[in-house]
C-alpha cells in the first residue's frame, strides 16, 4: 500500500491524497487541488496508473482538479450519489466498494 498526502495552500489550504497499490500498478487520487499534471506525475514515479479520481466533498470553497484529471488519466470520476452536477460522474453511495465497480466496468 502506497498512501501520499500532499497538503496545498493555494488557492486554499487543503489536503490531496494519492493511493494505491504499486504490485498492481493502479491507484486512486482524493480531494485533488493541484494541476493534473502534478497528480500523473506522481503515480507514473510510483508506477502507478491512476483508476479513480474521487471528491469527497464538492462546495465553493473546494477548488476541485478532479474531472480534469480524472480524463487527462483515462480514469472514472467519482461523486457522491447525492451530488446534484450538470456533468457528468459516476455515482457511489456509502458502503460501495472500488473491487465491486471495477468488476461491474
Amino acid at each position: 500500500m502506497i498512501l501520499r498526502q500532499t497538503l496545498h495552500t493555494s488557492p486554499a489550504i487543503a489536503a490531496s491524497y494519492l493511493f494505491g497499490c504499486g504490485s498492481k500498478g493502479v491507484g486512486v487520487v482524493v480531494d485533488p487541488v493541484a494541476e493534473a499534471q502534478f497528480y500523473l506525475d506522481s503515480a507514473s514515479e510510483l508506477g502507478m496508473q491512476i483508476r479513480y479520481v474521487i471528491d469527497t466533498h464538492v462546495h465553493a470553497d473546494h477548488v476541485s482538479t478532479g474531472r480534469e484529471l480524472a480524463d487527462g488519466a483515462g480514469a472514472a470520476y467519482l461523486l457522491h450519489e447525492s451530488v446534484d452536477a450538470a456533468f457528468s460522474f459516476d455515482r457511489v453511495d456509502d458502503g460501495d466498494r472500488l473491487e465491486s465497480l471495477v468488476a461491474a466496468s
